[in-house]
């Protein structure tokens, strides 16, 4: 995947799964495990990701490999610790793309003697490293350590000026640490002929429809009950939870419309969007037909 600067690449949606669940693998190979676990199924064209998780939630870890004996959460300065040991396996990582000589890794989380990895990268160029963070540890090793910040907030989920708010924050605060840092984020299309039947289905989806039992869960999971926030402020949550917080900005309407709103967003500096369909055997093609070719008209899209 060939990188360029200001230019809008949508990335498939996160659909990378596993052949096989990893119950009882041993705690000090668990990174490498779960790094090595997720492949892209674009991979027979080239294309593959590894994920690191370095956060200690028991749902994070529960649903990566299956350890359900993790209910409850874990004090946040558990997730500290696992970011502070992040740049060390990072740099062990980097090295293993790049030195062509046995190399060592000494640091307070690992160590690792006379290590060799091959082949290299292709072409002597190393992956892109993104991190989707949201805790202050992660987005702190983010800016420190990554190449790209994937995120997505209230304010960017809701409105394009939101994102673009977004982009500057970051970019802000890794211009702090002496970096250049590219943002990605995350958005829901509903792409329709007219701007009537786009938000018809939208509503449908998303309000009338919504899996509300899921909804409830995820939000339980952040401690947000109607026992701690009251009813009236709980189903604000809901609605919010329902409408955005999912799949990011929706982006609704016609090809045009659609097309507008992704180069806004472009221009104000996000790189790439993570975009998610209702139905992608449907719609992707008619996203691909319409919408690709408005925003290579519009200079924000690459031709393929």
């Amino acid at each position: 995947m060939t990188r360029k600067k200001g230019r809008l690449r949508n990335l498939p949606n996160k659909l990378s799964k596993t052949e096989e669940t990893m119950p009882e693998t041993p705690a000090r190979h668990r990174p490498a495990a779960h790094c090595h676990a997720c492949t892209d199924p674009l991979a027979h064209a080239g294309i593959s990701r590894r994920g690191l998780i370095t956060g200690g939630a028991a749902l994070a870890a529960s649903l990566s490999f299956g350890r359900h004996a993790l209910a409850q959460p874990k004090p946040h300065r558990i997730d500290v610790h696992h970011h502070l040991s992040a740049p060390t396996w990072l740099d062990a990582v980097k090295g293993a793309w790049s030195e062509c000589e046995e190399f060592d890794v000494v640091g307070r989380f690992l160590t690792l003697r006379k290590v060799r990895a091959f082949p290299k990268p292709f072409g002597g160029t190393r992956p892109i490293v993104m991190n989707a963070a949201s805790s202050v540890a992660g987005q702190d090793f983010a800016l420190r350590n990554c190449d790209a910040f994937f995120t997505a907030t209230a304010g960017s989920r809701t409105s394009l000026e939101g994102n673009a708010r977004r982009v500057e924050e970051i970019k802000g605060k890794a211009r702090a640490f002496g970096r250049d840092i590219e943002v990605y984020t995350v958005g829901q299309v509903i792409c329709r002929p007219s701007q009537q039947e786009a938000e018809d289905y939208y509503r449908h989806v998303n309000i009338e429809h919504a899996d509300w039992d899921a909804i409830d869960g995820m939000l339980a999971n952040k401690s947000i009950t109607p026992q701690t926030i009251g009813d009236q402020e709980y189903e604000k949550k809901r609605r919010y939870f329902a409408a955005n917080a999912i799949g990011g900005y929706p982006f609704v309407g016609t090809p045009d419309r659609v097309a507008e709103e992704l180069a806004i967003i472009s221009q104000a500096g996000v790189r790439g969007i993570g975009l998610s369909f209702v139905n992608y055997l449907a719609e992707v093609p008619y996203f691909c037909d319409e919408v690709l070719p408005r925003l290579q008209r519009a200079g924000v899209r690459m031709a393929h």
